[in-house]
């Protein structure tokens, strides 16, 4: 959730810069409404575009970690990658780097 808070944060100010955010589920009960619950109970303003049963898009990206941060740039290069909650300072420089 913490995360997802931070995204839900910083992604404003670099949407207008062509950032595309998309958060992916991987448990397989997961649901729209079980989405829209966790966006409420986070306390997003703004939900998080999200893939439903994402587990082909994890599989592709080789993601088996709940907190998963992979980070693509505009030629779909993979710039960024951790398994734990990444804090806002590193989301930003590594954006700021990219764009």
């Amino acid at each position: 959730m913490e995360e997802a808070r931070t995204w839900s944060d910083i992604l404003p100010a670099y949407e207008d810069r062509g950032l595309e955010m998309l958060m992916v589920s991987i448990d397989p009960y997961e649901t729209e409404q079980s989405i829209e619950a966790f966006n409420t109970q986070a306390g997003l303003d703004e939900p998080l575009p999200t893939v439903v049963d994402g587990a082909d898009v994890a599989r592709r990206y080789g993601a088996t970690a709940l907190e998963t941060t992979i980070i693509l740039d505009r030629n779909g290069e993979e710039i960024y990658r951790d398994a734990a909650i990444t804090d806002a300072a590193t989301i930003t420089e590594v954006l700021d780097g990219a764009m």
